[in-house]
Formats: structure tokens, sequence, C-alpha cells
């Protein structure tokens, strides 16, 4: 199940999500022939990631995971702070 706090983090990575992280990546390609994904990533996410090939696929889910995992481990050492503080 989907937590609130994972559905936040994922909407962050949509928002927050470069160009040049998307092709360093291999999800996108750099240059001009990249311009449609880019404007699909953003506008029309859905489609997006329906037309990545299994590879781009494998890669954009590799980003996701270690951006919701970095999201996690930073909430903990928030909380793990506060408690000490406390």
């Amino acid at each position: 199940m989907i937590m609130a706090t994972q559905l936040r983090d994922f909407a962050y990575f949509l928002s927050n999500t470069s160009r040049w992280e998307l092709e360093k990546a291999g999800v996108i390609s750099p240059g001009p022939s990249g311009d449609t994904a880019w404007k699909r990533f953003n506008n029309d996410f859905d489609v997006f990631v329906i037309k990545l090939s299994a590879e781009k696929l494998g890669a954009l889910t590799d980003m996701i995971s270690g951006y919701l995992q970095v999201c996690e481990y930073s909430r903990e050492q928030a909380a793990a702070a506060a408690r000490r503080v406390a």
C-alpha cells in the first residue's frame, strides 16, 4: 500500500527532477532528440511512462526508488534528531 508521504514524495520527484538528471540516467536522449520526451515528462507523465522502452522504464524506476529512499531516510533522521532534542 502506498502511504501519503510516499505519494507526496513522488509528486516532489516529478516537480523537482531536471532534464539533465533524466538524460544522465538514460531515461531521455540528450539534446534536441529528447525535446519531445522532456515535454511529455512534464505535461503527460502517464503517456511518457507508457511509451518508455523496458530499459528506460527500469532506469526511471531506479531513479524514483532512489529518490523515495532518500526522502524516507531524511524523515527518519529528522525524527531521530527531534527525539534527541526533546
